[in-house]
């Protein structure tokens, strides 16, 4: 499926750009030396495997191995739980089946799919503005990280939902730009649309925002027909979404089991209203990112105004790009958990919109227009639109230099594998086949060939609601079970389950491997 949809990407963008010019296509090749070049080396080690990771893979594995869709509990077929949604665990099964079970197979499907939403992005940008600023959208992408944990080419190498949801979302705003020449692309949007809300739900509300606002914007202008055109793309979306789920169900019918009922999962993610988290959350978008908030205001401005497109469908396009941008960080600042991760998509499509801001404020990316105009004010001490839009081009560069600079001192050294490795082996040697481990660390499933238990998913709820609020209790017994053998990592840390029963001394350490702890229980029979 990811090797398709970037193959699609490009024979898409060929079609967009009715001749593809040399800059395009060397663009696309070092676009594909920077994805693969940059993704290939260590991707099996760099970043460690993780908890996110982890679910997915496991899911994966087992319905390759054993025709289960979904993880094992003490050796039998589970839920698959907390795993990305069926596009991106079908991508990683396709991949496992063809390559075989490991990590680098897993992870260079998420680089195809990074491969196809820059060049998506890329070609949007290059039809509705112009290619200086497409260029320059994926400068911002590539060259000025957001975070380091964040980087479209640092997510792109994991096994996540953002990159193929948003590979499938652009490929569908693509197909849009093609609706005047052939009525069928409306079929062809409608399909990666419901694709993209499959591979991650989280896309729906802004997705909605985006047609359903433009829509609207489209109407008060008096073309109805664009807006009746839009209400048909969200309603098909919608529809063909269901419908997947539905052809889902049916192959998986026998395979799988259904997920257990989680609560509270919207109030711990989505609808945050703890003071300490919306400050942290407002400060990265005002203090880390304002090139992005600044851009998205110019933009609707602009858009108001005059809009950027040359013909009614680029404008359209460009609506749909900016209210989705625009929704989703709106989202990230006043309402989310927090997490960082959660801004991505916001930022990875807002940023045509900031190349195009900075493209305006210089007057094409002029390097000697602004240190003509700085100069000029300087001497003349007469202020100008020009001196304006010059010092606030120079402003944000430097806020964007030290964002930079903080990231690079930020980046940590790279981690390898070794100690996930490691584990798997003395886990292995040390313990008898029929040994339970219990561990809340879900990248030990892709190699763990003992049974295994962990907490199920509304227990992480009960976690991250205990962070934002202490006095919420987390209730889950590791013990509950009757493990052999405890293994404990950076999530088992984090989750908290295992502190009591140390300090209680109901379980002893038996071994230490970088950065996980073995222990085992005191007292059962």
């Amino acid at each position: 499926m990811a090797f398709l949809i970037a193959t699609g990407s490009s024979t898409l963008i060929g079609r967009i750009e009715r001749a593809s010019t040399a800059t395009d296509r060397m663009v696309a090749g070092l676009l594909f030396l920077m994805v693969f070049g940059s993704g290939l080396v260590h991707l099996e080690s760099f970043p460690p495997l993780w908890f996110d990771e982890g679910w997915t893979v496991c899911v994966a594995r087992t319905w390759v191995e054993r025709g289960h869709y979904g993880c094992l509990l003490l050796g039998e077929p589970a839920a698959p739980l907390l795993s990305a949604h069926f596009p991106v665990v079908a991508s990683v099964a396709v991949s496992f089946k063809l390559l075989g079970i490991g990590i680098w197979q897993a992870r260079v499907v998420g680089l195809l799919y990074t491969f196809g939403a820059f060049l998506l992005l890329y070609a949007i940008a290059r039809r509705i503005y112009n290619r200086p600023v497409a260029i320059g959208a994926l400068a911002l992408l590539i060259v000025v990280p957001f975070k380091w944990s964040i980087h479209p080419l640092f997510i792109g190498r994991q096994v996540l939902g953002e990159m193929p949801m948003l590979c499938f979302l652009l490929a569908g705003y693509a197909c849009v730009l093609r609706i005047d020449d052939n009525r069928r692309w409306m079929a062809a949007a409608v399909m990666c649309w419901s694709v993209a809300w499959m591979a991650k739900g989280q896309v729906a509300p802004f997705f909605i925002a985006s047609l359903a606002g433009t829509a609207l914007f489209v109407g008060l202008r008096g073309d109805w027909g664009v807006a009746r055109r839009l209400a048909l793309l969200l309603g098909g979306s919608w529809v063909g979404y269901r419908l997947l789920v539905v052809m889902k169900d049916l192959f998986l019918a026998g395979h799988t089991l259904p997920h257990p009922p989680t609560h509270g999962m919207t109030e711990a993610i989505a609808l945050v209203l703890v003071p300490s988290i919306r400050l942290e959350t407002m400060w990265y978008m005002v203090g880390s990112w304002p090139e992005y908030t600044v851009a998205l205001a110019y933009g609707a401005w602009r858009l108001w105004r005059s809009g950027y497109g040359r013909r009614p469908i680029e404008q359209t396009v460009w609506t749909m790009l900016l209210l989705l941008a625009s929704s989703w960080l709106a989202w990230f600042a006043f309402l989310c958990a927090g997490e960082p991760r959660y801004a991505m998509p916001g930022l990875f499509i807002a940023a045509p919109f900031t190349a195009a801001l900075f493209y305006d404020l210089t007057k094409g990316f002029d390097a000697t227009f602004v240190r003509g105009t700085l100069s000029g004010l300087r001497r003349s001490r007469r202020v100008t639109d020009e001196g304006i839009k010059a010092a606030v081009a120079v402003a944000l560069l430097i806020v964007m230099g030290g964002v930079v600079v903080q990231e690079r001192y930020a980046f940590r050294g790279r981690e390898d594998e070794r100690d996930l490795f490691e584990l798997i082996a003395y886990l292995h040697a040390a313990t008898p086949a029929t040994a339970v481990v219990e561990t809340y660390d879900s990248e030990l499933f892709l190699f763990l060939n003992r049974r295994y238990t962990y907490a199920p998913p509304q227990a992480l709820v009960e976690v991250i609601l205990h962070e934002q609020d202490s006095r919420q209790p987390v209730t889950y017994d590791p013990l509950e079970s009757k493990p052999d053998y405890l293994v404990v990592g950076e999530y088992g840390r984090w989750a908290g389950f295992y502190k009591p029963l140390i300090k209680q001394g109901r379980v002893r350490l038996v071994q230490t491997i970088g950065r996980y702890q073995v222990y085992e229980p005191v007292g059962f029979e």
